[in-house]
């Protein structure tokens, strides 16, 4: 049984012994986390974006509401 075992690993790792593990890594591990990087900056880029153009118009709005409004 262990000399199966044994034979079983020295095939093994023989059919993968032309494989580039790093390209195993950088296909299986390395390109999904760039994606999901890229796309969660991305998305944080926008999301912050938004926020300082709605800040802007909130301030600008308050400014002019106050002078409006409230003359002291």
């Amino acid at each position: 049984m262990k000399s199966e075992l044994l034979n079983e690993f020295y095939l093994l790792q023989q059919s993968r012994a032309p494989y580039d593990y790093r390209e195993v890594l950088d296909e299986q591990v390395y390109m999904p986390i760039k994606k999901v990087n890229h796309k969660m900056s991305s998305w944080i880029s926008k999301r912050g974006s938004m926020l300082m153009s709605l800040d802007v118009k909130l301030n600008s709005s308050m400014k002019h509401l106050r002078k409006k409004y409230l003359k002291f």
